[in-house]
């Protein structure tokens, strides 16, 4: 069968239709056509061939005829042996005709579909990404251990007044870029703990050591990526008016009050600490190892040269924008009014999951060549065996939660293993 390859990871099939076989078409999409129209004298789906063209002309069973022989030459490429050994054919078929075709000539069709694209992976080893260490402070394990007792903790109007690192600051403000007042920058009594970087990036930084009573100008950026592209990257002035200073007050850690917390293996505040910073390292750890990863894999992306089909593309914009739509519908609001909230407008947001679908589209390319080339797909075992765990939690059946969870265990594994395969030849510095 003749095709080409053409640029963006297409190929192209160029097809004879002979001139009977656009007559058989023509016979078809009569067959079909005849059975909507009516003509006078004659009883809905009877017409006569003849007086149907008489009345409405034969071009106007051209689409039809055009469609009809369309399917025949998809089916005759996909049910090709050679070209189903040859090609890995991605997405639908795009179609043209030539463009002088007319009854009683053979001509041409040509159909278009993206394929598998060919390409070379990089030296795995060329892959430098930068790792450390994760390191917990004791103000780390104070913080965790305020989450645990956070009911019996008790707030407290600081003494000196001043704001320090932790306190709750009560106060008022209003924002001005270029010496205006902007949408959304002006509030009484907001309250804010200072660290939790709730505000912009060096907002709670200045408020640190004003007090009770001030009433100073503070001076912040937004940040580039800020949602409101008109503020992004402005530097503003916050005229602040701080009203009331607390502090938070632990309980005593007793104990008798340690052992009320009733947390197993746990009866003195050592013990406590010593649990709570185990948990945050290990929490610490995951996350560490998830960044690692992702930094990984946007380097393998980067450094691969392959031209990303536009089908697949296609597919996962139509995913994001369904996920958008059915969140938006559950709000009972529009994707543009959802988008306005998060301050993104609808091009921002069509650039954003473009560029996302794009990336998710070639990591995908580059993921299956190489789980395929290093034999990294999970066993028929391994995949029975995630079964076999989550049916236990379940206290169902084995075979119940495999019936429906099996085509997500094999992707799961599939990352996993895949990831730590790079780990294990990529540089890790």
């Amino acid at each position: 069968m003749n095709y080409e390859k053409i640029e963006g990871s297409r190929v192209k099939f160029t097809l004879d239709v002979t001139k009977d076989e656009f007559e058989a078409a023509l016979d078809e999409a009569f067959k079909v056509v005849v059975k909507k129209v009516t003509v006078k004298g004659f009883r809905k789906g009877s017409v006569p061939r003849g007086i149907f063209e008489k009345n409405f002309g034969v071009e106007s069973l051209y689409e039809d005829a055009l469609n009809v022989i369309l399917r025949n030459k998809v089916r005759e490429v996909t049910s090709d042996k050679q070209v189903n050994e040859e090609l890995v054919m991605l997405g639908q078929f795009n179609a043209d005709v030539d463009k002088d075709f007319e009854r009683g000539k053979d001509f041409k069709v040509y159909l278009f579909i993206d394929i598998e694209p060919e390409f070379e992976l990089p030296k795995l080893k060329d892959i430098k990404v930068k790792g450390k260490k994760v390191e917990v402070s004791d103000d780390d394990v104070y913080k965790e251990i305020k989450n645990v007792v956070s009911k019996d903790v008790t707030k407290v109007d600081k003494v000196d007044g001043v704001i320090a690192e932790g306190n709750i600051v009560k106060f008022d403000y209003e924002g001005f870029v270029d010496d205006k007042a902007f949408e959304g920058g002006k509030a009484t009594d907001a309250t804010l703990e200072i660290g939790s970087h709730h505000f912009i990036p060096g907002f709670e930084e200045a408020m640190v050591g004003l007090h009770v009573g001030d009433m100073k100008d503070i001076e912040v950026t937004f940040p580039e990526e800020y949602g409101a592209k008109d503020l992004a990257g402005k530097k503003a002035i916050f005229k602040l008016n701080i009203k009331e200073v607390q502090e938070e007050v632990l309980p005593a850690f007793t104990d008798e009050y340690i052992k009320g917390l009733k947390i197993e293996g746990v009866d003195n505040l050592d013990q406590l600490k010593a649990l709570k910073k185990k948990d945050l390292e290990e929490r610490l750890d995951r996350i560490e190892e998830d960044r690692v990863a992702n930094d990984i894999c946007k380097e393998l992306i980067d450094k691969t040269d392959v031209s990303v089909p536009r089908s697949l593309v296609s597919e996962r914009v139509e995913s994001y924008n369904r996920q958008y739509e059915a969140q938006a519908k559950a709000y009972g609001i529009s994707v543009e009014q959802l988008l306005s909230f998060q301050g993104i407008t609808m091009e921002d947001f069509n650039d954003q999951i473009e560029k996302n679908a794009s990336e998710q589209a070639k990591f995908n390319l580059v993921a299956s060549k190489l789980l395929e080339e290093n034999n990294l797909v999970p066993t028929k075992e391994e995949i029975e065996a995630k079964a076999e765990e989550d049916a236990s939690k379940q206290n169902k059946k084995k075979e119940e939660v495999l019936s429906v969870n099996a085509q997500r265990y094999a992707s799961e594994l599939s990352y996993k293993k895949l990831i730590d395969f790079l780990k294990e030849n990529v540089t890790i510095e």
